[in-house]
């Protein structure tokens, strides 16, 4: 793997997108079960998770982004997939410790915890102020990610500005952690230079890798990452 860490959204409700996901070069597949799957795909989603598990066992680059650990997606996500391998998975939507501390313990019902891996997604101003005792408390956090979409909804906002003051503060707390930091999706995927920009603003800003929406965003992304840190 890289110094940097490029990482490619697949929907849960798109199976041969997953499939063509895992032969590009990209350093980890998310298969998403949570923004882009309607609340009444929930469960097909997950069954096209489920018996994707079940045809590629031992996957090292697949990472499942769950539901958030608010009503009964999340621990369905975990008690369908976690019996079937799922070790890498990223969290979204956590709003404080209690958030965090609920998925280990749903966790421990299905496997040792110490064989899970967390990326924990920074989606909301609530959390800043819990992370560093969840990363003391649970080492399986490995990774903060940040959901820019989201974040900017919870601060009712349209910013730029407001979602890179964010972008800073997170890689600041993160860097104290010990830990990476991923930056967000850049939606344009058509325009060469807009995806080259952004990314190099964020491998610049200390990013340790960063999420995509489409594969042409993959060498852009990873040329402007590789440029930042010659």
């Amino acid at each position: 793997m890289t110094d940097h860490v490029i990482s490619l959204y697949v929907s849960a409700t798109k199976p041969g997108y997953i499939e063509h996901a895992l032969t590009v070069s990209v350093d980890e597949v998310v298969v998403d079960l949570e923004d882009s799957v309607p609340s009444d795909e929930k469960d097909s989603a997950r069954d096209v998770a489920r018996e994707f598990l079940r045809a590629h066992p031992g996957v090292e680059n697949l990472i499942i982004r769950v539901n958030q650990p608010r009503g009964t997606a999340l621990y369905d996500d975990l008690s369908a997939l976690v019996p079937l391998g799922l070790r890498a998975i990223r969290l979204p939507g956590a709003r404080r410790f209690e958030d965090v501390s609920r998925f280990f313990s749903w966790t421990k019902e299905f496997v040792d915890q110490s064989s899970v891996r967390l990326e924990l997604m920074i989606e909301n101003r609530e959390i800043f102020s819990d992370i560093t005792r969840i990363v003391e408390t649970f080492p399986q956090v490995k990774a903060l990610t940040f959901g820019g979409g989201d974040y900017l909804a919870d601060i009712k906002s349209e910013s730029l500005e407001s979602l890179w003051e964010a972008k800073r503060q997170l890689v600041a707390v993160a860097r104290e952690c010990g830990l990476p930091a991923y930056d967000t999706v850049f939606s344009d995927y058509h325009s060469r230079d807009l995806v080259f920009g952004d990314a190099l603003r964020a491998a610049s800003l200390g990013f340790h890798g960063k999420s995509v929406i489409h594969p042409a965003q993959i060498p852009v992304t990873r040329e402007a990452f590789s440029d930042a840190c010659s």
